[in-house]
């Protein structure tokens, strides 16, 4: 909201009341938010960390290559717009991620989607050209990075082209793990089998570890803060939500359901206690294995 201007009124004259302000509908009164800004109030409204990067809507130059001091771009939010609006169905609204430093281990990052956008392969005639690339998509599953797929000379639209293929790959790999945690469910409540952790998941080894412990509540704040969703840790490692009822055996389901877009939870929630977010107690597990 901008603040009330004292230009003269319609149809008087100038000098009845001096007045140096410019029109509120001069352009220079209101001047454009800068790009930072519009990318850091995009950040908060969607509920993303400072450091994310928003490849959609675009902002700023699309990256072409991976920065020297980074592996690769880790998938931290995707939104397709469904078929409410048949002119918009299918439209890329929203495609955001963080650089990672280095490749992390595949068993601490099970789920996490990357995109790599590299020199193209194939001699184009143009060997300074950074306006094509060649981008793939990695997929950490079962203590690897998997390839998901990669797209050859591709240009600045490259963002467009993959966000539908890592949309289906995270809803993909979530149902899979919703599949995974009811069977586990229903195995722990035969005779004779332990019904205290779903083995296997990286939340249940934070709690082996004690860096994150059984009832404690998890917060996700959207909106600029406006809405603020909370959760808590059953002793089996999953996400039972405020409401009581629904349960989530990984971070980025909870997030996606609640939102309706992928979102890559562990950059969402955080420790009400102390703040500190998922990622940063996942990257003190796997500092932890290294010593």
């Amino acid at each position: 909201m901008t603040a009330g201007s004292d230009a003269v009124p319609p149809h008087q004259h100038a000098a009845a009341v001096p007045n140096t302000a410019m029109p509120p509908d001069d352009p220079a009164t209101h001047p454009a938010p800068s790009q930072d800004d519009e990318e850091t109030a995009l950040l908060r409204w969607e509920g993303l960390p400072a450091d994310a990067t928003v490849l959609v809507p675009s902002l700023g130059p699309t990256p072409m290559r991976v920065p020297d001091n980074a592996w690769a771009m880790l998938v931290l939010a995707v939104d397709i717009l469904g078929e409410v609006d048949p002119d918009t169905a299918g439209q890329v609204a929203l495609f955001a991620g963080s650089w990672l430093a280095d490749q992390p281990p595949a068993d601490l990052h099970e789920g996490d989607l990357v995109i790599r956008p590299l020199p193209p392969e194939q001699d184009l005639g143009r060997p300074d050209d950074n306006h094509v690339a060649d981008v793939e998509v990695l997929l950490a599953y079962r203590g690897r990075w998997m390839p998901i797929g990669r797209w050859a000379g591709v240009d600045e639209r490259w963002p467009w082209t993959l966000a539908p293929t890592v949309a289906a790959a995270m809803r993909l790999y979530i149902d899979a793990a919703e599949t995974l945690s009811r069977e586990a469910v229903l195995t722990s409540e035969r005779p004779g089998s332990s019904p205290l952790r779903w083995a296997g998941t990286v939340l249940s080894d934070l709690m082996s570890a004690d860096l994150v412990t059984y009832g404690e509540e998890l917060v996700w704040e959207r909106c600029a803060g406006e809405v603020r969703h909370t959760a808590r840790l059953r002793i089996d490692g999953t996400f039972l939500l405020a409401d009581g009822e629904r349960v989530f055996a990984t971070p980025s389901a909870a997030a996606t359901a609640l939102s309706g877009k992928h979102h890559h939870g562990w950059s969402a929630w955080r420790r009400t206690s102390d703040g500190r977010f998922l990622a940063d107690l996942r990257a003190e597990l796997r500092a932890r294995r290294e010593r």
